[in-house]
């Protein structure tokens, strides 16, 4: 009698042939390569896009510390100082008005580099994590076997992070935030952006159930899982990524 999990796999067990079968190919590292590459700088790209997205929907002025004009305590020893080059910046006005839209532009810009850093690391992380599941669960698959399932795994994350910005788009599209501080702002621009967390969650899990997917046709092609083991393994992963996206 079949396992549940072996029960459950066979429900798409077409599409985990046809995708076990694929990891069969010569080039099955090369697409796992093509795939690191094509999310990393996908994501950094969705970093962009999330603040052009700020800029597009966020139309407000806020007050904010001058940048340009020294702190206060330089200011009492040298703004009388007509000598001091600190002088004139000391005159300019302490709080100015920004435009809120590209103050959150510049500032979503400025983690580029967690997009091009934290998506690798999230493959080694998952790669190696895979790799643990499988020994456990009996695989014989070398490590580099599960760099290649990891990495085929990552293409599901440009739907999540596609349908993440357009949640948000729409969100602040249809919001009116009444913020005149950055943090007033940020209170409100959380409370419009929760309202998605619907649609993300949909998103969210139909990117995991992709990756579910890719993950028991790897084991059972690189690793050489039976399909209950390898269901049971990706089931494991699939229910982390879930509870963790539902926070």
């Amino acid at each position: 009698m079949p396992s549940p999990l072996a029960a459950l796999a066979s429900l798409p067990g077409g599409l985990v042939d046809r995708v076990r079968d694929a990891f069969g190919s010569p080039r099955a590292e090369s697409v796992a390569v093509a795939m690191l590459v094509v999310v990393t700088v996908g994501t950094a790209l969705g970093i962009v896009a999330l603040g052009a997205v700020f800029d597009a929907t966020v139309d407000q002025q806020i007050t904010v510390d001058n940048p340009d004009r020294p702190p206060e305590s330089t200011c009492e020893t040298f703004g009388d100082d007509s000598d001091s080059v600190l002088a004139d910046q000391c005159d300019e006005p302490k709080r100015i008005e920004v435009d809120a839209g590209e103050e959150l532009r510049d500032a979503a810009t400025g983690y580029i580099h967690y997009g091009l850093l934290g998506v690798p690391l999230w493959w080694i992380m998952f790669a190696l994590a895979l790799h643990v599941g499988a020994r456990v669960a009996g695989g014989s698959g070398s490590v580099g076997d599960s760099f290649v399932i990891a990495g085929w795994a990552l293409g599901a994350e440009l739907l999540r992070l596609g349908a993440g910005i357009a949640a948000i788009w729409y969100a602040l599209s249809n919001a009116a935030p009444a913020g005149s501080s950055f943090e007033a702002l940020a209170t409100d621009l959380v409370a419009a952006i929760t309202g998605a967390t619907g649609p993300l969650l949909v998103a969210s899990a139909i990117a995991i159930a992709i990756q579910w997917v890719v993950v028991v046709a790897g084991l059972e092609a690189e690793h050489d899982l039976g399909r209950g083991a390898a269901a049971g393994v990706a089931t494991f992963f699939a229910a982390i990524a879930l509870l963790l996206a539902a926070v």
